[in-house]
């Protein structure tokens, strides 16, 4: 039988000015030690969801994320454990102590990393180190879930989610409402339109139809599509977002990287392949450059 796999996720939280952060230990009484907020998922938990939820719990603060610092793999006694690790930026706090987490410490970087007990957060606390700028997201997602195309009667494009595409337009809300998404788009496409609602139902938005981000209209001028999208890129600290379809998606995302002063995301984070309800997102810097690039599930 194999090893059962624990789920976990937690964050580098930081504070301050990017040159210079100071970062948060959480002091754990049960293990009389200081450790990055982290914790194992709940059941049907989204990994970035749980990753700020901990934060909360554990520091009371919360958060906006940044680019991702990776996962780390380790034996523990239920099993083999991952934890998938963010940057996150302090937005408010309000810290109560509790049995779990009793102190926070804010400190600078040198200083976190001398008092951190467990090796593999030094590990992850390096990675942030090496890369301490504020970034937003540009947010791509997938529409969700719409049911057989085959065997649906009507025009392709008022083609709605069906039950299951519902629930995880739910997720995508909460995600993008997270990455402080203030301005958002989508395919003139019924299945992209109910994607977002949520969104705009959690923050207020506006989600904007863009005709020209529609598969058919796009392969015919990307230029227009393009700029359309990135018209919602605006100055910071938002993020942005953009729901379209699958036939769109690979070279638009190519361009997004492009104009954006980055490489075309490969491997594991390539977009040619993601999935339903999926998340492509670009993390860009104050200078709207290119950071990283992840991919998410939504």
């Amino acid at each position: 039988m194999p090893p059962t796999q624990v789920e976990a996720a937690g964050g580098v939280l930081w504070r301050g000015d990017p040159r210079s952060p100071e970062v948060a230990l959480v002091h754990r009484p049960r293990y009389d030690d200081w450790s990055l907020p982290k914790g194992k998922l709940e059941q049907g938990e989204h990994p970035l969801l749980a990753a700020l939820r901990e934060i909360a719990e554990e520091t009371g603060c919360t958060a906006r994320p940044g680019r991702r610092l990776g996962s780390l793999r380790y034996d523990v006694m239920q099993g083999r454990k991952r934890v998938r690790y963010w940057a996150c930026e302090a937005i408010t706090c309000d810290f109560t102590p509790s049995r779990e987490v009793d102190e926070v410490w804010w400190a600078p970087l040198p200083a976190a990393a001398t008092r951190l007990a467990p090796q593999h957060d030094r590990q992850v606390l390096d990675r942030f180190a090496a890369d301490t700028r504020r970034t937003r997201a540009v947010v791509l997602v997938r529409h969700a879930s719409a049911g057989d195309k085959g065997r649906w009667k009507g025009a392709d494009a008022d083609r709605p989610l069906d039950p299951a595409g519902q629930a995880r337009a739910e997720t995508i809300g909460e995600l993008l409402t997270a990455y402080d998404v203030a301005r958002a788009g989508c395919a003139d496409v019924r299945r992209c339109r109910e994607t977002l609602e949520p969104f705009a139902q959690r923050s207020g938005a506006e989600v904007r139809v863009l005709p020209a981000t529609t598969a058919g209209v796009f392969e015919q001028d990307p230029e227009a599509g393009v700029a359309a999208v990135l018209d919602l890129v605006d100055g910071p600290p938002h993020g942005a977002a953009w729901c379209g379809q699958r036939e769109v998606i690979p070279d638009l995302s190519a361009e997004l990287c492009r104009r954006l002063g980055g490489t075309v995301p490969t491997g594991s984070d390539d977009p040619a392949d993601l999935r339903k309800g999926a998340l492509l997102v670009l993390h860009i810097d104050e200078d709207s450059r290119l950071v990283a690039t992840e991919r998410l599930p939504g």
